[in-house]
């Protein structure tokens, strides 16, 4: 076998590429459980959702959520802002009187399920408040 031709160039003479730099990604969505009242009417506790096999749900949803910035997530429907109305008006839920929130939001469990989790976001967190199996935070007319 022959020898290469020519000696390597050193790496401080090396041509640099046209790479582009990488576009840097905003700030991931988190999720806040600060914010959860376990005892509310007609909400679930988190004991409750475990021993139906959502919490499981609720988990993974997060992981796969955590992995956008909150305007992707919002922009691909994994998670839906009531912007119009500030607080459902026809929520089985009582607004909690220390959440000063304007804008509240879900998130479903799982693609279309009726079980979400409701709260609101603020500074690219989400802070859940409520479980809802039964999608009675914002119900849905004639079900």
């Amino acid at each position: 076998m022959g020898a290469k031709s020519g000696k390597k160039t050193p790496a401080y003479q090396r041509v640099q590429g046209n790479r582009q730099a990488k576009e840097k990604k905003g700030r991931t969505l988190s999720f806040s459980l600060r914010e959860v009242l376990p005892h509310v009417e007609p909400g679930q506790t988190a004991k409750e959702w475990e021993e139906e096999g959502l919490l499981s749900l609720l988990y993974e949803q997060i992981r796969y959520i955590s992995q956008f910035t909150c305007q992707e997530a919002l922009q691909n429907g994994c998670i839906k802002r009531y912007t119009k109305v500030g607080y459902p008006p026809n929520s089985e839920y009582k607004k909690p009187q220390h959440i000063n929130a304007e804008t509240w939001a879900v998130m479903h469990i799982t693609k279309n399920s009726k079980q979400v989790v409701a709260g609101y976001i603020q500074d690219d967190v989400f802070f859940i408040v409520f479980l809802d199996k039964e999608h009675q935070f914002w119900p849905m007319a004639g079900k």
